[in-house]
């Protein structure tokens, strides 16, 4: 069987509960069949964030040109297995979500191809997938035309809000990152909206992207500076907030008499680590080529696509995109960013302590 996955990326660490993880089955020969065309592609977490191209202007159609209008009177399950969502149907009858949704009242279902199932990075097989397909569904009814940016949408998933976001002047519509490509299909229980990717980044409760962070061995040295700093309440609050999260690696690579600086004035850290945040919620998929972002130390964050990677400030690479926090998304890289603003004061104050060493050096020879 060809290997798809030659590098995992692993940027959540979830705790689980001990529910019993169900197993989807596919016919063997499709499975090998996509299987053969996926292994020539990177895993989609590695993938350049400009692949979606669904619109608010032309969403509703795409998927009807092909399938026809579906039955109003068929539930959410029967249209699904009508637009050959065949995994996904098969996964809540697995379940028991099939029942939930079809007695329960109104929901919008965020449905993923069959593509994307076998796109799953294998870490996610840890993920129950009960909880998982939870976060798919939301309450109530939610169409293409009421989406707007950073809208909301409580899933039954206990405390976990789905996060919508509409980019590019509403070219690229996400839910929780994911692109939504076809949207508003009805049915008599809900409606439908199918997207490219299944959302493997599930938040606790009341999980901000502070606390997601603090649950991840791989951003001790963030956490503990972001407390350092006093910045534990500001980035609790509300936002949304997008953090461009340096790994334990990125601050390694950083020169120690830097980081001493650095940990010695609280403000001059603040305002470093102030600068790896941007308003707004920025999944990959609304990142474009070319583009700033405000972060909240008020300098701007560029934003370049080289050879289908996102570099961050002109150095720093996003190595794993798109954790989902309460408050905001979390992009992993791979250096720490210094704003412009200060980077000549901390310059200066790192060639003073290199000259006054250099004389306790010469004086220790004498």
């Amino acid at each position: 069987m060809v290997k798809v996955w030659t590098k995992i990326v692993t940027l959540l660490c979830v705790l689980h509960s001990m529910e019993a993880v169900f197993m989807i089955t596919l016919p063997s020969v499709e499975v090998e069949k996509k299987l053969e065309e996926l292994g020539k592609r990177k895993p989609y977490l590695m993938q350049s964030p400009n692949y979606a191209s669904s619109t608010l202007k032309n969403l509703t159609n795409v998927e009807r040109e092909l399938h026809g209008q579906p039955n109003e009177a068929k539930n959410l399950v029967d249209l699904a297995e009508s637009l050959n969502l065949t995994t996904l149907v098969k996964a809540l009858e697995q379940t028991g979500l099939d029942n939930i949704i079809d007695h329960e009242g109104k929901y919008t279902l965020f449905a993923p191809t069959n593509e994307a199932f076998l796109n799953i990075p294998k870490w996610a097989n840890d993920i129950p997938l009960k909880e998982l397909l939870s976060f798919h569904i939301a309450r109530g009814l939610i169409h293409s035309s009421e989406i707007h940016n950073d809208l909301l949408a409580r899933s039954i998933l206990s405390k976990r809000d789905i996060r919508l976001n509409v980019y590019k002047n509403g070219d690229v519509v996400t839910a929780n990152g994911s692109p939504i490509s076809s949207a508003d299909y009805t049915a008599h229980n809900g409606v439908l909206h199918i997207i490219d990717r299944v959302v493997v980044s599930i938040y606790q409760r009341g999980g901000t992207i502070v606390k997601e962070l603090a649950r991840c061995p791989v951003f001790k040295s963030l956490t503990k500076l972001i407390t350092i700093a006093g910045l534990k309440d500001a980035l609790h609050a509300k936002g949304p907030f997008t953090l461009f999260a340096p790994s334990d690696e990125a601050f390694a690579k950083v020169p120690a008499d830097c980081m001493k600086h650095l940990v010695d004035n609280p403000e001059m850290l603040r305002q470093v680590l102030l600068y790896h945040v941007a308003h707004g919620s920025w999944f990959s998929a609304g990142l474009e080529d070319g583009m700033s972002l405000d972060s909240l130390q008020d300098s701007k964050l560029s934003v370049t696509i080289k050879e289908g990677s996102v570099v961050i400030g002109d150095k720093a690479k996003v190595t794993t995109p798109d954790a989902i926090g309460s408050n905001g998304v979390i992009h992993s890289i791979d250096t720490v960013l210094i704003p412009p603003s200060i980077e000549k004061q901390l310059a200066k104050m790192m060639a003073k302590t290199a000259k006054k060493q250099k004389k306790l050096i010469g004086s220790n020879k004498d």
